[in-house]
């Protein structure tokens, strides 16, 4: 293994990939669906929604450490990816597992993308 860097950059020591991209056509609005697991290495995550309605995403867990579980009457803790292209970027401390939850309907899409970099 290598360790590159050059002056002023970040030296990274990992095995660190980039992106990593996860499909889904199954988001509802009966139950949160996981759709990025834990990843200590985690530097940035992105969702993007290209379906017809919104969908609510959330970490698995509050600042506190409790357990978070979004409902679409009790959105608190979750954000919204508007339908038609909608995305959300989060980057610094993401590394817990993530959800999402469509505002109506069943067989929703969503596409996440994972990055260690």
């Amino acid at each position: 293994m290598s360790i590159i860097s050059f002056v002023g950059g970040a030296a990274v020591f990992s095995s660190a990939s980039g992106g990593k991209v996860y499909a889904f056509n199954n988001i509802n609005t009966s139950s949160n669906t996981t759709v990025a697991p834990a990843n200590p290495s985690r530097r940035r995550i992105t969702f993007h929604n290209p379906g017809d309605v919104d969908i609510f995403i959330s970490p698995t867990l509050t600042a506190a450490g409790a357990v978070l579980t979004p409902t679409t009457s009790a959105l608190g803790g979750s954000f919204r990816v508007f339908a038609n292209g909608g995305a959300l970027t989060v980057e610094g401390e993401c590394q817990t597992p993530w959800q999402a939850l469509a505002a109506s309907g069943s067989t929703k899409p969503l596409t996440v993308m994972d990055s260690n970099i």
